[in-house]
């Protein structure tokens, strides 16, 4: 059994302990030809799709024709790749951002195409939706089964510090960090009011361990969340505790925070895995600013 995990160097790649993880010289996933040789190669039975082309706020703003087109290239060729091989056991990690913006209370699996996305990340959205609509069309076709799992907003060791590009904790991060080193205020963008549930990346990691690994039982889609939401204030007072930061911070009001609010519903989640214990919020982040302050030379930023 080889199974093959996409973007096994980012950073929930990096916390998956099994598989075959290709950097993108040995495998660019936006040529089918190198996947198909890949596949060749190395008798690949199960596929982790976890590689995509990722940003914040900011980047899918400004860039959000390439955010589709670059998803939507890659997971094509994922999805043609599983037919042609007949690849039997497959996951795909999806975003919360392929949800609707106009979903009043809790998300739910059943929900991602009753909307448009938010407009702040509209071209990630719907290159992430074609992983759940191919996941269909490739068990009613061809009676594979595959699996899509949507986390909400994760975060962790080895994560992209890029303040164009990075998620909305890494940027927290490195931005109090530069704040602090440089003796400048501390901005946020948004009001500080938005919240978020947010998911440490080795327990994403241990989920598809469970799946691939031990052969528990998955279902076709799922939510995975802690069902715990958190204001950015809230996260912007822990990072600013661990960083040990004691200068101004200021939240800029006139710059885009995404949606007000997003919470899901993980009873589908609890179904399968009615144990999981997930890594509580300040305890993941000590944990993610360690990994941070160790590594910074070499982190992607």
């Amino acid at each position: 059994m080889s199974i093959l995990v996409t973007g096994g160097h980012g950073m929930l790649g990096s916390s998956v302990d099994f598989g075959l993880k290709p950097n993108r010289k040995t495998l660019d996933l936006n040529k089918y030809s190198d996947i198909k040789t890949y596949l060749d190669n190395n008798e690949v039975t199960e596929i982790i799709h976890l590689a995509a082309k990722v940003g914040g706020v900011g980047a899918n703003i400004k860039y959000n024709l390439d955010f589709l087109l670059e998803n939507s290239i890659i997971n094509s060729n994922i999805l043609k790749a599983i037919a042609e091989y007949k690849i039997q056991k497959s996951t795909f990690l999806l975003s919360t951002c392929v949800f609707p913006s106009n979903i009043l209370g809790e998300i739910s699996e059943f929900d991602i195409h009753e909307g448009q996305p938010h407009s702040t990340n509209l071209g990630y959205g719907y290159g992430k939706r074609l992983l759940e609509i191919g996941s269909r069309c490739l068990l009613s076709q061809y009676n594979i089964k595959s699996s899509c799992i949507i986390p909400c907003n994760m975060y962790g060791k080895n994560d992209n510090y890029n303040l164009e590009y990075s998620h909305v904790i890494p940027g927290l991060i490195h931005k109090c960090y530069l704040a602090k080193i440089n003796n400048t205020d501390f901005e946020i963008w948004g009001s500080g009011k938005a919240e978020r549930e947010f998911l440490y990346a080795g327990d994403m990691a241990r989920i598809l361990r469970s799946i691939h690994i031990d052969n528990n039982p998955y279902p076709e889609i799922m939510i995975v969340s802690p069902h715990t939401t958190y204001s950015i204030l809230q996260i912007v007072e822990i990072i600013i505790k661990l960083l040990k930061f004691n200068g101004k911070v200021v939240f800029d009001s006139t710059k885009p925070e995404g949606a007000k609010r997003k919470t899901s519903n993980n009873s589908v989640f609890k179904q399968y895995f009615p144990n999981f214990n997930f890594t509580g919020i300040k305890e993941g982040l000590e944990l993610t600013i360690e990994d941070f302050l160790r590594n910074y030379d070499s982190l992607r930023k």
